[in-house]
């Protein structure tokens, strides 16, 4: 089955996704980046490779390579392989939400995006509570990286098998990816095998009835979890 590219769909799947939340939870706990205390003075550092191209994406660029971002991001020592699901914050935009606070919303996705701003899931919540609050200038900076990480997850394979399983780095980009497209998942499991873990996900098109598997390629979350857990 061919699955749909997001842009054509991606406020009424917002929408569908919205309708749905009743339906979603999502767990409290830990934390992203290091925050930096504002008012402290500090020494100036060069700027890392993930901080340079994360100053590109906040202001919007043309060129950017979202596939070199995920990349730095995964390689620097703010990586968070949750990618917000353990955010403060999240759980309470989620709450906002369904309770159609989108003022209060916008307050809890920056608490998320200071702390980790490549959070599929805060972009795109944040999406639709600026839209709904009219602040527009702010809808298009939260499209932009929704746009930008949907089309990076897309250009690594069509998720239909482990080799062309979709490549993501966080629980944020597998979760969002999966309510973007508006599916339901019937199914999960982690799958092996000499290329990687899988997180093979049983889902359900609500609008063709159609269900099959998707494939998610969870290698480099699964070992710094490993790896954070050793030491």
């Amino acid at each position: 089955m061919a699955i749909r590219t997001h842009k054509s769909y991606l406020l009424s799947a917002l929408f569908a996704w919205l309708g749905l939340l009743s339906a979603c939870s999502a767990p409290t706990g830990g934390s992203g980046d290091v925050a930096t205390d504002a008012g402290a003075a500090a020494p100036s550092m060069p700027m890392t490779e993930y901080q340079r191209l994360l100053a590109e994406a906040k202001n919007l660029s043309f060129t950017l390579d979202f596939n070199a971002l995920r990349r730095a991001y995964v390689e620097s020592p703010h990586y968070n392989p949750h990618g917000g699901v353990r955010l403060e914050g999240l759980p309470e935009a989620y709450s906002a939400v369904e309770k159609a606070e989108f003022d209060d919303c916008l307050a809890h996705v920056d608490r998320v995006l200071a702390g980790n701003y490549m959070s599929l899931e805060a972009h795109m919540i944040g999406v639709l509570c600026s839209g709904r609050s009219a602040d527009f200038a702010r809808e298009d900076r939260h499209r932009y990286m929704v746009e930008g990480l949907m089309e990076a997850i897309e250009s690594s394979g069509d998720g239909l098998s482990q080799e062309s399983a979709f490549h993501t780095i966080t629980t944020s980009e597998l979760r969002g990816y999966v309510r973007l497209k508006g599916l339901q998942v019937l199914d999960q499991s982690i799958v092996y095998d000499r290329q990687g873990v899988y997180d093979k996900m049983q889902v359900r098109d609500p609008e063709s009835g159609a269900e099959y598997d998707l494939y998610f390629n969870v290698s480099r979350q699964f070992a710094h979890t490993t790896a954070n857990n050793s030491n």
